[in-house]
């Protein structure tokens, strides 16, 4: 079963990559930073996948995975015109989790374990993020959000984060006694990310056009 989420995780982060290279005349600046993310996941789950086969944990990779996947996806929200404002106070909150993230890794903990509480604090800021970004489309954008790619992008984050939430406190309490509860979780969390990884590719192939201007 593991070997078959390897193949799974694997598979289906070439979606995303695939999708962002059929739609690439359309990305713009709108949707780079979800692209690079898209092809930064695609590099990690190749090397998890190699370092698997050898029976070598993944930790490290996953590690600074999970650091350039929070950069990505606030320069996502700042192209999107979070924080713009003022620039110090955007500069800060990108700084905090990646404050954590050395804290974790380098500090007090070493980078071949598993780092819960920056992904925790990561993933609840993108959640957060996500949120705020959706309740600005419903007041002020006229057309149909379902098949928007930012609404499509937001819901993505929004299953994945929480759920990695979920996952990251079932795994530090399998750590100490598995159960039947964090069992569950953790054979979850694989289709979970599969499920988002096929909604970034929805949102690729949603991106319109640009628009074309006329003289009259």
């Amino acid at each position: 079963m593991h070997t078959f989420h390897r193949y799974l995780g694997l598979t289906v982060a070439i979606l995303p990559c695939m999708a962002g290279l059929v739609r690439f005349r359309r990305l713009g600046k709108t949707y780079q930073p979800l692209f690079f993310m898209s092809l930064a996941g695609l590099v990690s789950e190749s090397i998890s996948d190699y370092l698997a086969n050898l029976h070598t944990s993944n930790a490290d990779v996953a590690n600074i995975y999970a650091l350039l996947e929070w950069i990505f996806i606030f320069w996502q929200f700042r192209v999107w015109g979070f924080f713009r404002a003022r620039k110090e106070i955007a500069y800060a909150i990108l700084a905090a989790p990646c404050i954590v993230w050395v804290a974790e890794n380098l500090i007090f903990g070493q980078m071949t374990n598993f780092s819960p509480y920056f992904r925790i604090f990561a993933g609840f800021s993108i959640v957060l993020f996500s949120v705020n970004k959706i309740n600005f489309m419903i007041t002020h954008d006229n057309r149909k959000l379902l098949g928007h790619p930012d609404f499509l992008i937001c819901i993505g984050f929004i299953i994945y984060f929480i759920y990695d939430i979920v996952y990251e406190w079932a795994y530090q309490s399998s750590r100490s006694g598995a159960t039947q509860i964090t069992t569950t979780i953790i054979f979850l969390f694989g289709y979970i990310n599969a499920l988002t990884n096929i909604i970034f590719a929805i949102a690729f192939l949603r991106i319109p056009s640009p628009k074309k201007y006329t003289l009259w």
